[in-house]
């Protein structure tokens, strides 16, 4: 394997694992507000048992369907087809497969991420210390389960941009 690929590879595994751990230190900290601030909600906007049930819905939902979306946005051949603002078409295809691979990652975090950060909002704005740590958990859980194979995704991606060009 390339050099550059595999620095590409663990740039994007780290990135993935930071942006998908953050739910886990933001539930900390509202537990922390919670338990040891003495924070509680001004309102209740959902009562907790309706919240806590389609949290862990939405949750569920994500777990069971985070595989197929990975496999529809990173696909090699979406990640070919799919335009890169800013991208010079000068660029070898190693380089050029790493950039569009990276910013398909992005596009699949923002998916991924969506749940957790309306869990995260809900369990602020109702002082629910222990949805916000579930919430955080599920997050890694979701990481290690939906993390793409990046070193393949980029030689992929490389072998049909060169078929396109």
């Amino acid at each position: 394997m390339n050099q550059h690929i595999r620095t590409a590879a663990q740039r994007m595994t780290l990135l993935w694992f930071a942006v998908l751990s953050a739910p886990l230190l933001v539930g900390i900290a509202i537990s922390m507000m919670v338990w040891l601030g003495n924070y509680s909600a001004p309102a209740e906007l959902i009562p907790v048992d309706m919240l806590r049930m389609g949290a862990m819905g939405a949750m569920g939902l994500m777990l069971a369907l985070g595989r197929p979306v990975r496999n529809l946005l990173m696909s090699p051949e979406a990640i070919a087809r799919r335009p890169v603002q800013g991208m010079s078409g000068q660029q070898d295809p190693q380089q050029q497969a790493a950039t569009r691979t990276q910013a398909s990652m992005f596009l699949l975090l923002g998916v991924m991420d969506f749940v957790a950060m309306i869990i995260l909002a809900l369990s602020l704005m109702q002082a629910d210390a222990e949805l916000a740590l579930l919430n955080g958990v599920y997050s890694l859980i979701l990481a290690i389960i939906v993390k793409p194979d990046f070193a393949a995704l980029i030689t992929d991606t490389a072998k049909q941009l060169r078929h396109a060009g």
